[in-house]
C-alpha cells in the first residue's frame, strides 16, 4: 500500500513540475513583464495540484480504511472525540457584541458565535497536544 501511494505522489510531482517548467519556459520566452494570459496557466496548475490533493486526500483514507477496519475504529473513535469537542466548545461560545458593534463589523451573532467557538476549539485542541507530549515523555521514561 505504501509504495502504491508512493508512487502515485512521485507520478503526480512530476507531472506537475514538467508542466510548471513548461509555463516557467513560456514566461522566460516572453520576456519583458509577463501578462496575465502566460500566467493564467499557473492558475490552471493550483487548481488541478490542489484538486489532486482533494481527491488523493480522500481516496487514500478510504483505501486504508477497507485495507484495515481494525485500524479504522480507532480512527473514526478520534474524529467522534474530535466531533464532540467541537459541539461542546459551540456550546461554550457565546455572542459578546451587542446589535449595533456587529453591524458595525458586518457580521451576524451567528456567525460571532462560531468564531468564538472556533477559538475555544482551538484552545482544546491545543491542550489536548500539550497533555499528548506531556505524556509521551513520562511514558518514555518508564519504558
Amino acid at each position: 500500500m505504501d509504495s502504491l501511494v508512493n508512487k502515485v505522489f512521485k507520478g503526480v510531482s512530476i507531472v506537475l513540475i514538467v508542466v510548471a517548467a513548461i509555463y516557467q519556459i513560456a514566461v522566460f520566452l516572453q520576456g519583458g513583464s509577463p501578462s496575465d494570459s502566460v500566467l493564467d496557466g499557473y492558475f490552471w496548475v493550483a487548481y488541478i495540484a490542489f484538486f489532486l490533493a482533494v481527491v488523493l486526500a480522500i481516496l487514500f483514507p478510504i483505501i486504508q480504511i477497507i485495507g484495515n477496519p481494525k485500524a479504522a475504529i480507532r480512527t473514526l473513535l478520534g474524529v467522534v472525540v474530535l466531533v464532540i469537542l467541537w459541539f461542546v466548545a459551540y456550546a461554550l461560545s457565546d455572542n459578546t457584541f451587542s446589535a449595533s458593534e456587529l453591524e458595525t463589523m458586518g457580521t451576524t451573532a451567528d456567525i460571532s458565535k462560531i468564531v468564538g467557538a472556533g477559538l475555544i476549539y482551538t484552545y482544546f485542541v491545543f491542550a489536548m497536544a500539550i497533555v499528548a507530549v506531556f505524556y509521551a515523555n513520562i511514558a518514555s521514561i518508564f519504558k
